[in-house]
């Protein structure tokens, strides 16, 4: 049998102690040898101060990985967690920093979102961090909170030291016990009272106990009514939510829409373009303002312009008929206006004609006389100087001329009136007088065709009304509606 020696004894037991430490110091540090099975997540926090490296990875309390690595990017702390691989975290999960006990090490805490949310794959970053007040903060805040006490102790010390404070807490102690005795009086005096109102108390209890159960009944009753109502309030949740998913996914083009629109009024702001230089052009808003007052002009003209239909009817003693007249009286100025009338003439137009037959050798000569023409018309314009008015163009259907002459402020006229020179019995000469009653009725008399000696020489009498497009628009306005 081997027999070892004192010294290879003591040799071989520190080896195996040197083994054992070497273990448990690998196993206490977390070191592994061989590669990692697992998978990385990345985590980004504003401050990740107190967490080290190798640090513990949970859920609910239980380790699933580690904290693989620890960078700075961006002024923010890159974390690099190994999870291990039959480990699954979604999307939605949070990822917080926290503390063991009060002053223990910091690890990453993984809180579970939706169990239906798609799980993270190798690489991925998880989005939602949580940041928890850390201990220094707490230090921090104890210290203010430790110097405001410190404050108000002082200032409890200034009031109340010296024989001033302590007389001033005996006078406190004086008061409460004064209000003591006072209450107990006041209890004393009104003990039935105070029975009354907790006898109200207990009624008003089971009144409410009452209403209670009836409302239970009432839920319990139209319990499916109330489901069926927080289904649709959950559903139009959910449209409401698609609906701001949607004005999420618009609200990019409409910035670039607005952006864009930005862009094109700085550019005609500038003057650029097509656009940009029709609005910075100043001939073209002095043209502009020349076609308004123009547009204006013509409105101030068009509304200036008056309408004066009318109608007279003059009886011819001769012919023992009425010749009648519609006329329209367009008068766009004060000493201008034209005149439009259709003329109903009972006479007509005659013409003569003569025609000779040969019988028997014998010659006859038969005159024939033809009426036609019975509807006339007019077309004037006329011009006034003063109490002269000097009018021209077509009276009665063939040329001629007219001169009015106004008196008594406008209420008489005289008139003469030359037309249908060319006819076989000479010119045709009408002289008469108008006399305004009032502003829409009148007077006419005169001679009709007075030179002609075919007998066609007439005097006549007549009366006739006209009236402005005003009054017109005032007598529709002002009638009584038409019901049926």
């Amino acid at each position: 049998m081997l027999k070892l020696s004192s010294e290879a004894k003591v040799g071989i037991f520190v080896f195996i102690a040197l083994v054992i430490l070497v273990y448990m110091s690998l196993r206490v540090g977390g070191v592994k040898f061989g590669r990692e099975e697992g998978y990385t997540l990345i985590v980004r926090m504003t401050d990740a101060g107190g967490l080290d490296k190798n640090a513990s990875v949970k859920i609910a309390g239980v380790e699933v990985g580690r904290v693989k690595e620890i960078t700075l990017e961006d002024h923010k702390a890159r974390l690099k967690l190994l999870i291990k691989p039959d480990v699954k975290i979604g999307k939605d999960f949070t990822a917080v920093l926290k503390t063991k006990g009060l002053l223990g090490e910091r690890y990453i805490e993984l809180l579970p979102g939706s169990p239906a949310a798609p799980p993270l794959k190798d690489g991925d970053e998880i989005t939602r961090v949580l940041t928890y007040t850390d201990v220094d903060t707490l230090i921090t805040m104890l210290g203010d909170v430790t110097q405001d006490v410190k404050a108000v102790t002082e200032t409890l010390k200034k009031v109340f030291g010296g024989k001033e404070g302590e007389e001033t807490l005996k006078n406190i102690a004086t008061n409460i016990e004064s209000i003591t005795r006072r209450l107990d009086t006041i209890i004393s005096e009104n003990e039935n009272k105070v029975g009354v109102m907790i006898a109200n108390l207990e009624e008003f209890s089971l009144s409410m106990k009452e209403v209670s159960d009836n409302l239970n009944s009432i839920l319990t009753e139209h319990r499916g009514d109330i489901e069926s109502v927080i289904e649709n309030v959950k559903s139009a949740a959910a449209r409401l939510d698609v609906a701001m998913k949607s004005l999420a996914d618009i609200a990019p083009e409409v910035k670039q829409t607005v952006a864009s629109i930005g862009n094109v009024s700085k550019k005609i702001e500038k003057g650029e373009g097509t656009l940009g230089k029709l609005v910075n052009d100043p001939s073209l808003y002095k043209g502009i303002d020349r076609t308004v007052k123009g547009i204006n002009k013509y409105l101030t003209r068009v509304e200036n312009i008056r309408i004066y239909p009318g109608y007279r009817g003059e009886f011819l003693f001769d012919a023992s008929e009425t010749k009648s007249y519609f006329s329209l009286r367009i008068q766009p100025r004060r000493d201008k206006y034209y005149l439009v009338e259709v003329v109903d003439d009972p006479r007509g137009s005659i013409t003569k004609e003569t025609r000779e037959t040969v019988q028997n050798g014998t010659t006859t000569t038969i005159e024939e006389t033809t009426t036609t023409d019975d509807i006339k018309f007019s077309v004037q314009i006329a011009k006034r100087l003063g109490p002269v008015a000097l009018r021209g163009g077509i009276i009665e259907s063939t040329g001629g001329v007219g001169l009015d002459y106004y008196l008594m402020k406008d209420r008489l006229r005289l008139t003469f009136e030359a037309f249908d020179m060319d006819r076989d019995e000479g010119i045709h000469l009408k002289a008469g007088m108008w006399y305004h009653f009032n502003k829409y009725l009148f007077l006419v008399a005169g001679a009709d065709d007075f030179v002609n000696e075919e007998g066609l020489a007439s005097a006549y009498l007549g009366l006739g009304f006209e009236f402005d497009d005003e009054d017109l628009k005032y007598i529709f306005s002002s009638a009584p509606p038409i019901s049926f």
